[in-house]
């Protein structure tokens, strides 16, 4: 009989992670549990924008190695032929800030990293320094559809669930790969798991063709490929779910002081989401239970404001965890 995987989640950690072990574990049977599928994850209303965010005390070595490939993957699709399908691209603009800053960790991996002229710099009034550089986008409303379509076509399975307990799996699978979220604050009794939300704007904006993030004030700019996602906030501890008129002004005001020509754009709608936050990103393997009950877990959660940013790099590191877990099941069968 084939090794069962169950993969609960079905975000952008949750779908690479089960295309990973597809991948790196041939013959296993891997199903994926979620109680939310595209278009209504986290991940669909994320801009997608590849950069380091809210990761607290996360090793950095850790986020560089995690974060650079998940680069080279995403350079690796937006060479292909199916780039667009994909929804992956490249988006080039600007950092800017109120201080002189020290150049981040990431700036050797994105393209053409560089400091603003004066020139460059008297287009936004009211900051001192800044930085140009050239990213990949990678868009969660064309991306998770893509990654759903390859896990099926591998053979994977899919069903809607509400899993409340881990344990309630350990009869039907052998390894199960927590990749809730948010979700794991309730799932797995982990307190430190708390939102951060995000509020944005969708607005239809066509001339707009480059980012720009003015992180002192929180607020940003980013072209997709149909709309211009305006942001932001990040509110740690509140749940709400819904857009809230105070951020709404908040928002629309700072954006079009970056971007005045904002004024006459038409909106599409606005979006609440809640990033899991953590104090660091959990990737590790537990054992619980014992006996016939015993279950093998890998956690691959709390990736804060980075999930696209880091999903294929722990999703690499997962699927070998879960390898490494079949692995000792043979060794040591449930009793």
């Amino acid at each position: 009989m084939a090794q069962r995987v169950c993969v609960v989640g079905a975000g952008v950690i949750g779908l690479s992670s089960a295309v990973r072990i597809q991948q790196k574990v041939p013959g296993v049977q891997v199903t994926v549990l979620a109680e939310k599928f595209s278009p209504y994850t986290t991940s669909d209303g994320a801009a997608g924008f590849w950069e380091p965010y809210i990761l607290n005390d996360t090793p950095p070595e850790l986020i560089t190695h995690w974060g650079s490939e998940t680069w080279d993957h995403l350079k690796t699709l937006y060479l292909s032929p199916a780039s667009a399908d994909v929804g992956v691209t490249l988006l080039s603009g600007y950092h800017v800030h109120k201080q002189p800053q020290q150049d981040p960790a990431w700036a050797s991996k994105v393209f053409g990293f560089r400091h603003l002229t004066k020139q460059e710099l008297q287009l936004f009034p009211g900051f001192s320094s800044g930085w140009f550089s050239t990213h990949l986008l990678c868009e969660g409303r064309k991306y998770l559809p893509w990654l759903m379509t390859k896990f099926k076509k591998a053979g994977g399975k899919v069903q809607q669930w509400k899993v409340t307990s881990l344990t309630e799996l350990a009869d039907h699978y052998d390894v199960v790969v927590n990749c809730c979220g948010i979700g794991a604050r309730e799932l797995v009794g982990d307190n430190t798991v708390e939102p951060v939300r995000g509020q944005v704007y969708r607005v239809i904006a066509p001339w707009v063709k480059h980012f720009l993030i003015a992180h002192d004030d929180n607020h940003y700019v980013v072209p997709c490929a149909n709309n211009v996602v305006l942001g932001g906030t990040a509110q740690k501890g509140n749940w709400n779910l819904s857009p809230h008129p105070t951020d709404s002004k908040d928002i629309w005001e700072g954006c079009c002081q970056l971007v005045p020509s904002l004024r006459k754009c038409k909106v599409d709608h606005e979006w609440v989401g809640l990033r899991p936050n953590r104090p660091k990103v959990r990737l590790e393997r537990e054992t619980i239970g014992n006996g016939s009950s015993r279950l093998e877990v890998v956690h691959n959660y709390g990736h804060g404001g980075s999930g696209v940013t880091l999903h294929w790099g722990c999703a690499q590191q997962a699927s070998s965890l879960v390898q490494e877990a079949l692995v000792s099941l043979q060794l040591k069968p449930k009793l």
